[in-house]
């Protein structure tokens, strides 16, 4: 694995670590100390106690492994960093758990003659811990060699000892097997869990892009049909003109190209006022303020948009000395928004507010931006406009239109600026 994938899978492993030796722990705590406790209790009123030495062992056993667990739980609150307290944690469970089973297998075998419980401790141990790297194999030899001196200092007798030595050194060779392939097993199931989250941030991303964030988020839990009705949106067409005459001039990729490059720019427009690209159709670009969420100030936010994508094709044309004009129309009104249907998904409007914002970029004129009566109202003093006569939209009454010319703070500098190079000395 790279560097970085090796450091994320160890970040990952020492988490799960931890995660598992504090659930082992609690575990340990609230379910096999007290069932031990039982065990004693009933043990010393039978009077059996007194009878088996070992049984004081395993009750100083415990009193070590509870206060072990209390310091180890208490002092994991005290480490801030998230991955140092992880690796912390990880390490002494892991270390301790089979130590604490190699005291425990030579109390068994003084008390029962049966060393087999250093199997659970030592196996449990090299499943339930997948710490990276090498180190942690040291911990199969040095458990095996703290039972054979152990079980040497107790005196159990030369025949059980050499059971115990030959069974506890096939479970410590056991357990570095089952370590290997755990670990192997570890490694690539974190792989493929990676790659799959790898995976679902690209569809993720994909989505976002052909979605609003909320309108996606809520897609992912509930797929069924989402619309909404929002009372105040402005909504903008913008329509390439001259496009097909241009497209038999040019070459298609590069015809495509500048397309997508201007696109491109009205979608970092677009984010930068807060507007919602909704979709472009061939060579026209809709989008809509105040969905999905509603905004105060949408009418001024799209103003601001139309502006600077008149200002950017007029760029484009002096750049690449090329006919790149486009005619744009403003409405605002309510409208419904949202997602119809279960495949393809489009975010979509509704609504004669998108008719008439389509109206108006359909009669207005190149490198203008036509806008309502609706729209001038909202849009207030804040913005400077040229009244047109009143016109027909496709059978309706005739209507008060205006250009929208710029704002009216920069007519205000340039008046300014004017002044004071007339004030100037020649």
């Amino acid at each position: 694995m790279q560097v970085a994938l090796r450091d994320e899978f160890a970040a990952h492993a020492y988490r799960v670590s931890a995660e598992r030796g504090l659930r082992v722990c609690w575990a340990v705590l609230l379910f096999d100390l007290p069932l031990f406790a039982l065990i004693d209790w009933s043990t010393w009123n039978s009077g059996q106690w007194s009878l088996q030495p070992a049984h004081g062992r395993v009750f100083w056993w415990r009193v070590a492994l509870v206060s072990s667990i209390g310091l180890l739980l208490v002092a994991r609150e005290f480490i801030g960093d998230e991955r140092r307290r992880d690796r912390v944690f990880a390490w002494c469970c892991a270390v301790g758990f089979p130590l604490f089973g190699a005291w425990f297998t030579v109390i068994c075998q003084t008390l029962i003659t049966d060393a087999s419980i250093y199997a659970l401790f030592l196996i449990g141990a090299s499943v339930v811990f997948p710490l990276p790297g090498l180190r942690k194999l040291l911990i199969y030899p040095v458990s095996l060699l703290l039972v054979l001196i152990g079980v040497q200092w107790v005196g159990v007798g030369p025949v059980p000892e050499l059971h115990v030595t030959v069974n506890a050194t096939c479970v410590a060779v056991g357990a570095l097997t089952v370590e290997a392939i755990a670990m192997r097993t570890y490694v690539a199931d974190f792989t493929k869990s990676l790659e799959i989250e790898r995976e679902r941030g690209r569809a993720d991303e994909l989505l976002r892009n052909v979605l609003p964030a909320a309108v996606a988020e809520r897609l992912k839990t509930n797929p069924a049909t989402q619309v909404e009705h929002h009372p105040a949106v402005s909504v903008l067409f913008a329509d390439f003109v001259g496009f097909g005459r241009l497209a038999q001039e040019l070459a298609p990729g590069e015809m495509i190209g500048l397309l997508d490059h201007l696109f491109n720019e009205f979608d970092e427009a677009a984010d930068r006022f807060g507007v919602e690209k909704i979709k472009t159709l061939g060579d026209t670009y809709m989008a809509a303020c105040g969905v999905p969420a509603a905004q105060p100030d949408h009418a001024e936010r799209m103003a601001n948009l139309a502006l600077r994508m008149l200002s950017i094709a007029d760029r484009f044309e002096s750049d690449r000395r090329l006919p790149v004009h486009f005619r744009v129309g403003m409405h605002t009104g309510p409208a419904i928004a949202g997602i119809i249907g279960s495949r393809k998904f489009c975010y979509d409007l509704w609504g004669d507010t998108i008719n008439v914002a389509a109206l108006l970029q359909g009669s207005g004129a190149p490198d203008r931006i036509h806008v309502s009566q609706a729209m001038r109202d909202a849009l207030g003093d804040g913005f400077r406009f040229q009244a047109r006569e009143p016109i027909e939209l496709k059978g309706r009454a005739p209507a008060a239109t205006y250009y929208l010319l710029g704002r009216a703070d920069e007519d205000q500098m340039l008046k300014d600026r004017a002044r004071l190079l007339q004030a100037a000395p020649s």
